[in-house]
């Protein structure tokens, strides 16, 4: 092979390996550029969609616990003097019929193991149970160990007699009659409660005498009643009634219809006055009439 011949071999051969070369390249590139960026992009999605499932995770808000809001216009039945055998249970139906809560301030006196299922039976309905005292005293002219009396017995047998080791939080005194040396005694003595009376009074107790005593009709005395309740009670109000009195069934159940109609919630003293998140010790010395008539005990 002459020199010319050689040196056009070369060329070729040389030509021949660019080309191969630059056809590499080109595969090369494609190959990463298709190939390699779809793995790629999967994965991006993948962390993309994380980050927002995570994000939204973060920034949602959570529900906060108890948010259940309370009702606009709420009004608390309050019982003293029970439980009746005879027309407690007959409230208790009334109750679960208008799905209504109601706090019953029992006597230590009528605790007894035959009246056991009023008594459960109104805190499974969500009714709340109060003090009245052991023997319907007036707390203001007995002695301290008279009153500790008074008010521990009765404790002790509402938390018997309930099933559930009841704790009582509030208490009516009998004839509303309490001051402050009441409050703090019981509070010196770790006995937390608070007291309560009223803005309206139903004066069942009035109108069933009368009836008794043959002044009224038992209509009238039912009619009354619940006209001298409608007279006063109104939203945040504290209806006094007694469940022993024959006349109060008839009455609670014109009280029930009229004012759920007119949209109120019938609810405990307790959720009344929000008294499970107080943290004052000083609202123990005071008297709840209604949610608008709180005063200081003197």
């Amino acid at each position: 092979m002459n020199q010319h011949s050689r040196t056009t071999a070369i060329l070729v051969i040389s030509v021949i390996l660019c080309s191969a070369l630059i056809i590499g390249s080109i595969w090369g590139l494609y190959f990463f550029d298709h190939a390699i960026p779809n793995d790629t992009s999967s994965t991006e999605q993948s962390e993309s969609s994380s980050y927002t499932d995570s994000e939204e995770q973060t920034t949602a808000p959570l529900p906060p616990e108890n948010t259940k809001p309370k009702p606009k216009k709420m009004i608390a039945l309050t019982f003293d003097d029970g439980p009746s055998g005879a027309y407690t249970h007959k409230i208790l139906d009334l109750l679960e019929q208008y799905q209504a809560k109601a706090t019953f301030f029992v006597c230590g006196y009528q605790l007894k193991e035959s009246k056991k299922d009023e008594l459960q039976r109104a805190i499974s309905l969500g009714c709340e149970i109060g003090n009245h005292s052991e023997t319907h005293a007036y707390l203001t002219k007995i002695s301290e160990e008279e009153l500790l009396k008074e008010i521990r017995n009765t404790n002790e047998k509402i938390a018997q007699l309930s099933g559930t080791d009841y704790h009582c939080t509030v208490y009516r005194p009998p004839y509303g009659s309490v001051n402050r040396k009441v409050a703090e005694t019981l509070i010196q003595n770790e006995i937390y409660m608070y007291p309560i009376l009223w803005n309206s009074d139903s004066r069942d107790w009035e109108y069933r005498r009368d009836y008794d005593n043959g002044k009224i009709t038992r209509n009238e005395a039912i009619t009354g009643t619940f006209e001298t309740v409608v007279r006063e009670a109104s939203e945040g109000s504290v209806i006094l009634m007694h469940d022993i009195q024959s006349i109060t069934p008839d009455v609670v159940a014109l009280i029930l219809e009229k004012y759920t109609a007119e949209g109120y919630t019938f609810v405990t003293v307790s959720e009344l006055f929000g008294f499970e998140e107080m943290q004052d010790e000083e609202a123990y010395f005071k008297y709840y009439n209604s949610a608008n008539s709180i005063s200081s005990l003197r």
